[in-house]
């Protein structure tokens, strides 16, 4: 698996070619995860979008195997990661996948270096974090344990997850073993840290400066990015695509991937203006 050493982190990253040799010649597709999460969280959708496009997928520092250990991080040291991995591997231009904190980071790289993303997609992510979601984590952080992790990840699914996922005992059961069993499962010293970086996503953009297009989709039954934040994000911003995936949480991709998918390829393959 590649790494490269930038700032002060070993950023593990993955590359996927198209699988299609007829496949349009498009920019890179840059996937970024969200809160907690790393590479391994794009897996319902990585087949399908390699038919089509190379993927470019990292573990943000703190999470996967970037490092688990106990890093300075915030929105803009994200960013600066983003940029030097892009130098480093020689790649002008990208699209740009983003879900939930990764979205937010999509927004931050179109607006602050918009001449290097052509196309952004945000699951579940606007622009800017709400205080709301910031005391969440902060409650979520104060209440895991080394000792009560079965428990604090039931819990966390609670807020990714439509409810007729719990009516399911063994699915929910399986889910519990699979993140639990993870290899690469962020820690708690490195969740502190993703949730101490949270209010730098507080600070407003230079949208303005964005110029590529833009489509936002979330789950109908989203709890943290619900569907009404992007329709009243769309009246101040009418230029940007809003897409509401049905039978979905948060954890839209999961729950329905191959609605996203449709939808992230539709998007990709919009001409541009």
């Amino acid at each position: 698996m590649p790494f490269l050493d930038i700032n002060d982190i070993c950023l593990h990253f993955e590359q996927h070619s198209a699988a299609r040799s007829e496949a349009p010649e498009r920019p890179p597709l840059l996937m970024l995860s969200g809160m907690a999460s790393d590479s391994a969280s794009w897996l319902p959708l990585v087949d399908g979008l390699r038919q089509q496009q190379s993927l470019l997928i990292p573990d943000n520092r703190c999470t996967g195997r970037t490092g688990s250990g106990s890093v300075a991080s915030s929105r803009d040291v994200m960013i600066a990661d983003i940029l030097a991995m892009l130098d480093a591997l020689g790649i002008e231009r990208v699209n740009v996948l983003g879900h939930s904190m990764g979205g937010m980071l999509g927004w931050a790289l179109a607006c602050q270096a918009p001449e290097r993303v052509s196309r952004l997609v945000c699951a579940a992510a606007l622009p800017q974090i709400i205080p709301a979601r910031i005391a969440l984590f902060q409650s979520l952080l104060a209440m895991r344990t080394e000792d009560n992790e079965a428990h604090w990840f039931a819990l966390l699914y609670q807020f990714l997850f439509r409810p007729e996922f719990f009516a399911d005992p063994d699915a929910v059961a399986a889910a519990l073993e699979a993140s639990l069993a993870y290899p690469y499962k962020q820690n708690l010293t490195a969740f502190g840290q993703q949730v101490d970086a949270l209010p730098s996503f507080l600070p407003p953009l230079p949208l303005a400066q964005r110029r590529c297009p833009v489509t936002l989709l979330t789950g109908s039954q989203d709890m943290l990015m619900t569907p009404q934040m992007l329709f009243d994000f769309r009246q101040q911003h009418p230029d940007v695509t809003v897409q509401i995936v049905d039978g979905a949480a948060h954890a839209l991709h999961w729950e329905q991937a191959g609605r996203v998918l449709a939808i992230v390829e539709d998007a990709l393959s919009r001409p541009l203006d």
